[in-house]
Parts: C-alpha cells; sequence; structure tokens
C-alpha cells in the first residue's frame, strides 16, 4: 500500500495531465466553430466572457475577495490586452494553418520569454537553453513545411506568421502576469485570472464589433461548444494547471504540458484530417524536444 507522500506526487502527475488534455481542445473548439459560424475575434470574446463568468463564480464560493489593488489592476488590464493579441493570432492560425501547427507555434513562447528575461531583466541564459533554442528554430522551420511538398497557399503562410506572432505576445503575456504575480500585494491566482479574462472580452468585443466577422452565436450547437470552450479550456484547465505546477518538479511538469502541443496536433488529425509529412512530423518533434529542454528550468503556465 503506497504512502501518502508517494501517492501525492502520482496524483499531482495526474491532474496535472487532466489539465494538459483540458487545454488541448482548445484549438478543436476554436476550428469546430470556424469562420463561416463565427469570426476569429468572437470567439476569443465568448469564450473569455464566459470564463470571466465561471472564474469570478469560482473565486466567489472559495471565499476569496474579488477587490483588486490599483496597482495589480494596472497588470491585469496590461495581460488582458496582450491575450486579446494573443487569441487574435492564435484563433486566425488555427483556422489558416491547423490546430496542431498552431498550437506548435504558440508554445515557442517559451523563447520568448526567456529573450525578454534576458534583455529587460538580465536574466543568465543557460548553454543548453541557447542550444535548445536553436534547435526550436530548425525544428519550426521543419515544421512549417521547408523541404517538402507543402503547398505555401498565402492562406497557409498567415496562419503560419500569425502562429508565430502568438508565441510572441503570450510570451508578453506571461511576463506580465509574472510580474504582477510577484507583487505583495497580489491577491489570488485564480481573482487576476478572472479579471485579466474580463478585460480580455472587453478588448475583443471591441475588435470584433469593427470587424465583418458574424459575432452572434447562430445555433444551440455553437453555443455548446462556446461553452465547453470557456468551461474546458478557459476556466477548469487553467485552474487545474495553476494550482497543481507548484506541486511538481519544472522537469515533470514541462514533460508533462507537451501533451497540450502533442494532444493537439493528434485531435486535428482524427477530428479534421490535418496531415503533417515526414520531414514536418521530424519538425514537430524536434520543436517539442526543444520547447522541453528550454522550460525545465522554468515552471510557465501553458497555452
Amino acid at each position: 500500500m503506497p504512502s501518502e507522500q508517494s501517492a501525492s506526487p502520482l496524483r499531482a502527475v495526474l491532474v496535472l495531465s487532466f489539465g494538459a488534455l483540458c487545454i488541448s481542445f482548445a484549438a478543436i473548439f476554436v476550428k469546430l466553430l470556424g469562420q463561416d459560424m463565427l469570426g476569429p475575434t468572437a470567439i476569443g470574446f465568448w469564450r473569455t466572457a464566459i470564463g470571466a463568468l465561471i472564474l469570478f463564480a469560482w473565486v466567489i464560493a472559495r471565499g476569496d475577495s474579488l477587490k483588486m489593488p490599483p496597482s495589480i489592476l494596472v497588470f491585469s488590464v496590461a495581460a488582458g490586452f496582450l491575450f486579446f493579441l494573443d487569441l487574435f493570432f492564435w484563433h486566425r492560425s488555427i483556422i489558416y494553418a491547423g490546430a496542431g501547427m498552431a498550437t506548435i507555434l504558440a508554445n515557442t513562447q517559451v523563447f520568448f520569454v526567456s529573450a525578454v528575461g534576458f534583455f529587460l531583466f538580465r536574466e543568465r541564459l543557460s548553454f543548453i537553453f541557447i542550444i535548445a533554442a536553436i534547435a526550436a528554430f530548425g525544428g519550426v522551420v521543419l515544421l512549417i513545411g521547408v523541404g517538402s511538398e507543402v503547398e505555401f497557399t498565402s492562406v497557409y503562410l498567415n496562419g503560419v506568421i500569425f502562429g508565430v506572432l502568438t508565441g510572441i505576445v503570450y510570451g508578453s503575456y506571461l511576463v506580465t502576469l509574472k510580474k504582477a504575480g510577484h507583487r505583495k500585494e497580489c491577491p489570488g491566482f485564480m481573482t487576476v485570472m478572472a479579471w485579466t479574462s474580463l478585460f480580455t472580452a472587453v478588448f475583443c468585443g471591441i475588435s470584433m464589433l469593427v470587424e465583418s466577422d458574424p459575432y452572434l452565436p447562430p445555433d444551440w450547437y455553437s453555443i455548446f461548444v462556446l461553452v465547453s470552450l470557456a468551461l474546458v479550456a478557459q476556466a477548469l484547465g487553467w485552474y487545474v494547471i495553476s494550482t497543481t505546477l507548484p506541486k511538481l518538479r519544472a522537469a515533470q511538469s514541462g514533460l508533462i504540458l507537451l501533451l497540450q502541443p502533442v494532444l493537439a496536433t493528434v485531435w486535428g488529425v482524427l477530428f479534421f484530417a490535418e496531415h503533417l509529412t515526414l520531414l514536418q512530423v521530424v519538425g514537430a518533434a524536434v520543436t517539442l524536444v526543444a520547447i522541453y529542454a528550454g522550460s525545465v528550468r522554468k515552471k510557465q503556465v501553458p497555452y
């Protein structure tokens, strides 16, 4: 009979794996809605608006305070704007280039976060990290189809560009949340995420209203998918991951969280018949290994 001490890490591994599973479906929910049913920005609006309501209810149910000090509120607004840009780019990357491609490119945020830390905060970069960054660049080159029979249409190239931009913006978003979390007046993580989701919804709503894409769910199916996206990916996935990461070593959590882009790629193949050439599969594998090598010393919250 295992002791409580040995069972606890196993439970944390299983719970974190469940969190990675939850967020792996985010790209699939987006692609299920498509651009004809709802615009990419509108999907982001409904995801974060519904997600904010769930998170606020969660905070209240836990008995935590919803109050935010002005100094942290500023960080939350900034994070909300960055997450709006993140969803703006990522949802388009999913639709144009595929769920797996978009999610792997988004997870290169590890390298952008470290670059920001190096240039702005003088954080040291290890030799292993530099090698991992070089390998990731080579992996991404193969992943997008260089050297294979992939047809580089304008739509596909836009999807790749949006995916790279997602990684850059998402890295900035994580740095902003990190700076807010290090301030002693910062409330609980769920409170910050609830307000950040709300501010993201506001920015998405403003952008949505000036775009020509559909923004109202046309039927009960789209409403079901939107609620599932908000509940599973925005609320449940974030909550499970944020509460479990501190219980595991960075190497363990980094490896487990790679389930997200891997599963997103698998779902893309199963549900939408997305296809990767052999060179692209090699590129995806190299990129994922490089992401892991570059993130084992950092406990990052994933996409």
